[in-house]
């Protein structure tokens, strides 16, 4: 009766040992493969339209705020973003009064 209750207990700790090990490789890949959710709104900081060029700077700024680990791409971009507006100085400064609203500069 020994023996079966130690196989039985090996058969419970080794399909737990292989469920943590499942879990801990999707999350390694989830890890990997993750793409911080400013990067999607990138796309709009070349919007025609001022009113989502305008929001997508804000949520940038917002998120720059609270997430240091994404603060300074975000900020590379921003700047980037100022001195390729030639055409829109208002966009330029736009980006500019959020920063500072933010308190990013």
């Amino acid at each position: 009766m020994f023996r079966s209750v130690n196989s039985f207990l090996n058969m419970i700790f080794k399909s737990s040992q292989g469920a943590k090990r499942g879990f801990e490789n999707k999350q390694r890949r989830y890890k990997k493969d993750f793409t911080p959710s400013y990067v999607f709104l990138l796309k709009d900081l070349d919007n025609k339209e001022q009113q989502i060029f305008e929001a997508t700077v804000y949520y940038l700024c917002t998120i720059a705020a609270l997430k240091k680990e994404y603060q300074k791409d975000i900020l590379d971009i921003l700047n980037e973003a100022v001195s390729a507006n030639k055409k829109h100085p208002e966009r330029s400064l736009y980006i500019q009064k959020m920063l500072q609203e933010k308190k990013l500069i």
